[in-house]
């Protein structure tokens, strides 16, 4: 990115040092200094999008107050070239500027001042500066296009200013705890609309064709949540008037017009439920959906106050071929954007170490509050999968704690430790001291810190406190300050022992923070650990809320748990506590017996937590795998879709961990074959219209498997191919469909290969193409790989297209990551073409560390890593030894267990 500095026509100086006036500072740190604050805004932005042209004008004013004596104004800016700059004073005196001067390192716009601006005072500060929309790397205020039905290219500008973005687009106090109002004007076309966070209060028309739209003071406001949008899409809005008006809109481009109305049903009905939830009214009268073209929004989605902006992808949904596992899909990001209206914009984090008060909630309220508003779709059962993979991240040594201060790399905190890790650990707590009291706590956060607006972890603790002192859910002498800082300021999670002390009912219970392999020197973390149980008689007691609290640093801790005849124990039942469980023989033996004899007795989501947590602590050394092994064998008599699909994020595991062995994958599929066999005889082969998102998802996972074995599968994926060669029209429109053909694609000859993608590149729906680009991913010769990948080269596919393709095939096998390894080495503009940011390059980098075992692919992607990020070479190496040292400890054993799996004995 370029650094444009342009300075005054004075000689650039620095201004003199007094002993009875302020120093000019060197700036050492990355944050601002606290010497200023903005307490408004005045933005007029000049566009010409609508012409095709990409530079815009913008006039800036921006109310100040002077915290302490300084002769400086410190704000951020990048990119802006100032073409004015002006400070009056509150009596709209010019005060007298030495110079301005940019630091590019920091992104700083330093102001030196000839006269010191003193404490307690206010300062106006005017700033016309000129910018460009011509920008690639997706940030900022920037371009966007569509095709239209004549197809001609129309454009568009929109924002994207999280983390740290909105200085690129105008001058700004650009930190998360600075919040204020914003007054603004956009100028735009006369056939365009401008779209901002507040409603529009007016527009005036303008001279050659264009007018000006004047919207409504914002309430304070972070930088980053400041949004635009310029363009002629179509709007769906529906009013809503109780508690009181509120309009609700999902724009999109004129194309889409008939794919609107499913987000805003579902906007209208979260929205009511959140604020029903937490007792509180949304802050503004409307609240827009913007749907982007993939290839030109690299966020899945930005919570902006009022102007919330999506992946066309994930809000846009077709009545006539999408099924509810799509509609799921638009309730989950709507959901998670709308949570964050109140936690992240009502109450913005004082920093970035506590982006985890946003995205936790957002990603927890997501599942829970759309469990009222969309019960059809079983929301917080599906929230299992979040915990399993926060739980699998926690398990790295190196990962980071929730609560985590940086002044750079912001970006790389908004991982899975900020939105799974902390959303799994308020889930803990909310079932710990019971929902009312918890969401009674929440309800006090908002109402204490909503005027002021800006929070930390302490005034989050300060809340829950208050709620559970009146509520008592806590034993004497814990507070919640304690509890909550044992899991936000320590990395890890732990791993808690249970062992039956001889024939007593008393259970001797240990923590240990749990690791994905064996460490030399673990850490000494511990936390506060809610304990959980359920035995058949106990009639579900403390299925969720705390038996008892184990304490940290306390080790043989023990608890008697009443046992009827014939009981058995499970800790944490429907795996809400945050850890993970180990048992001694006899107990994991008791637990077996009854998955197989009783499996009814057991809730779904334990069963998930068992496959999950025995499977995990058998790769870790922390269990054998004859138990791991035997408790994943009882899915053969499983057909319900929670435990089927952890049980398929295992699979994959081990799936991508034994692909360097031929021998060791297919004794896997052939294990995973008859295991899912039955899950593909209850289900069926094809979709049919109107059955629920768990069935589809269910058919998916039975298809990916069985079809190995099963004849009736493997022909109709033999008529489905056949179908497919010799239409010049795909008709490929779920990944139902596309799951069924993959079986016959990875034979795929040249012939039949070339005549698809002549197809594919003829094909203008989205949603066929996906799905093609997905299938062709099976393809199992490497030749015929390699020729598909010089076919996305062509410029009839789009740059999210040729990122989808990659990922697919290397992630399929280690034929096809070998391919593309071997393609990307001989196209190094590959990754320019696809327009990738630094973020994505290194998420793109990491997810295929991911997969890489055989030592061939090893030393490519090490190279490959070394040319292109050698920053990143130090993360990559890590995980690849990892790869190495799992397959060193585990593929043998492993292999052994597939080619003859144990079988329990009820007898």
């Amino acid at each position: 990115m370029s650094k444009i500095v342009v300075i005054f026509a004075l000689i650039v100086s620095v201004c003199n040092a007094s002993p009875f006036g302020p120093q000019v500072r060197e700036f050492t740190s990355y944050r601002l200094p606290n010497t200023t604050i903005p307490t408004h805004y005045e933005l007029y932005l000049d566009t010409n999008v609508h012409i095709g042209e990409f530079k815009y004008i913008g006039n800036l004013k921006i109310s100040i107050s002077i915290l302490e004596n300084t002769k400086q104004i410190v704000l951020h800016s990048v990119r802006n070239v100032i073409d004015r700059l002006e400070i009056h004073n509150s009596n709209h005196l010019s005060v007298p500027i030495e110079n301005f001067e940019f630091d590019d390192d920091k992104e700083f716009l330093i102001i030196n001042c000839k006269e010191i601006l003193h404490a307690g005072t206010k300062y106006f500060l005017y700033i016309d500066f000129t910018n460009s929309l011509d920008r690639d790397d997706r940030a900022g205020f920037y371009r966007s296009y569509y095709e239209n039905d004549d197809e001609e290219i129309k454009h568009l500008a929109l924002t994207q200013f999280e983390p740290s973005d909105a200085r690129s687009a105008f001058p700004c106090y650009d930190e998360p705890g600075i919040k204020t109002t914003f007054n603004i004007k956009i100028s735009c076309g006369i056939d365009y609309h401008a779209k901002s966070n507040s409603p529009a209060l007016g527009i005036s028309i303008l001279p050659g064709d264009k007018k000006v739209t004047t919207f409504q003071t914002t309430p304070r406001m972070q930088t980053y949540l400041v949004a635009f949008l310029v363009s002629d899409f179509v709007i769906e809005r529906r009013v809503v008037h109780q508690p009181r008006q509120v309009a609700v809109s999902t724009l999109a481009r004129p194309t889409a017009k008939h794919l609107l109305t499913y987000s805003v049903d579902s906007s209208v009905k979260f929205l009511h439920e959140l604020e029903t939830y937490f007792n509180h009214s949304y802050a503004m009268s409307k609240i827009d959906n913007v749907a982007v073209d993939n290839d030109h929004f690299w966020a899945g989605a930005m919570e902006n106050w009022g102007l919330v902006t999506y992946r066309e992808s994930t809000i846009l949904f077709d009545p006539e071929t999408d099924g509810e596992d799509m509609q799921l899909n638009v309730v989950g990001i709507v959901g998670h954007e709308y949570t964050h209206q109140f936690f992240g914009n009502l109450l913005a984090p004082k920093w970035w170490s506590y982006l985890w008060l946003n995205e936790g909630f957002a990603r927890l309220y997501q599942y829970y509050v759309s469990e009222f508003s969309h019960p059809e779709f079983n929301m917080r059962e599906r929230f299992g999968w979040v915990r399993e993979y926060a739980l699998e991240v926690d398990a790295d040594p190196a990962v980071r704690p929730m609560t985590y201060y940086a002044e750079t790399g912001i970006r790389w905190l908004f991982d899975s430790i900020a939105y799974q890790k902390s959303a799994s650990v308020l889930r803990m707590l909310n079932y710990a001291v019971s929902e009312s009291t918890f969401k009674k706590g929440l309800r006090y956060y908002i109402q204490h810190n909503e005027n002021d607006g800006v929070v930390t972890e302490l005034d989050l603790f300060d809340s829950l406190e208050q709620a559970v002192k009146e509520d008592d859910k806590l034993p004497r002498g814990m507070t919640m300050h304690e509890v909550f800082a044992s899991w936000s300021n320590q990395p890890g999670a732990p791993l808690v022992t249970v062992g039956r002390d001889g024939d007593t009912n008393v259970f001797v219970f240990n923590q240990e923070r749990f690791y994905y392999e064996p460490q030399e020197m673990p850490g000494k973390e511990s936390w506060w650990i809610p304990i959980s149980y359920f035995t058949p008689s106990s009639d579900g007691k403390y299925n969720s809320s705390a038996a008892f609290w184990m304490a940290p640093n306390k080790s043989n801790v023990t608890y008697e748990i009443e046992l009827q005849e014939g009981d058995f124990v499970l800790i944490n039942p429907l795996a809400r506590g945050y850890y993970r469980v180990n048992y001694d023989p006899q107990t994991w033996a008791d637990i077996i017996y009854n998955l197989y004899a009783n499996t009814n007795a057991i809730d779904n989501l334990s069963k998930s937590q068992l496959i999950d947590d025995s499977m995990n602590l058998a790769h870790a050394g922390k269990l054998d795998y004859d138990t791991a092994f035997n408790i994943f064998s009882y899915l053969q008599y499983e057909t319900e879709y929670v435990p089927w699909a952890t049980a398929a994020s295992t699979l994959k595991f081990l799936h991508r961990m034994l692909r360097d062995d031929e021998q060791s994958l297919e004794h896997l599929e052939n294990y995973a074959a008859h295991l899912a066999v039955n899950l593909l005889t209850v289900h069926g082969i094809n979709s049919v219209k109107g059955e629920s998102a768990n069935i589809i998802e269910s058919r998916l996972i039975a298809l990916e498997w069985a079809c190995k074995i099963d004849s009736r599968c493997q022909a109709e994926s033999r008529a489905r191919f056949d179908t497919l060669k010799k239409s010049s029209s795909l008709s490929l429109r779920s990944k139902t469909e596309r799951q069924i053909i993959c079986h016959q694609i990875q034979e795929i000859d040249v012939n039949d290969f070339t005549t698809v993608v002549e197809n594919l590149i003829s094909t203008r729906d989205k949603n066929i193409r996906s799905h093609v680009i997905e299938a062709l991913a099976c393809i199992k010769n490497e030749h015929v790989i390699l020729q598909y990948l010089d076919s996305i080269k062509s410029k009839s596919f789009k740059e999210s297209e040729k990122l989808q393709a990659v990922q697919a095939i290397y992630q399929k096998s280690s034929k096809g990551l070998n391919a593309v390894l071997e393609f990307i080495d001989k196209s190094p503009d590959f990754l320019d073409e696809i327009k990738l940011n630094q973020h994505e390059l290194f998420t793109v980098l990491k997810n295929m560390a991911e997969y890489t075992v055989e030592t061939g692919a090893v030393a490519k992607l090490t190279k490959f890593v070394q040319r292109v990020a050698p920053s990143l070479l130090p993360t990559i190496e890590a995980k690849l030894q990892y790869n190495r040292r799992w397959v060193q400890r585990n593929a043998a054993i492993v292999s052994s267990f597939l080619k003859s799996p144990p079988r329990v004995d009820l007898r």
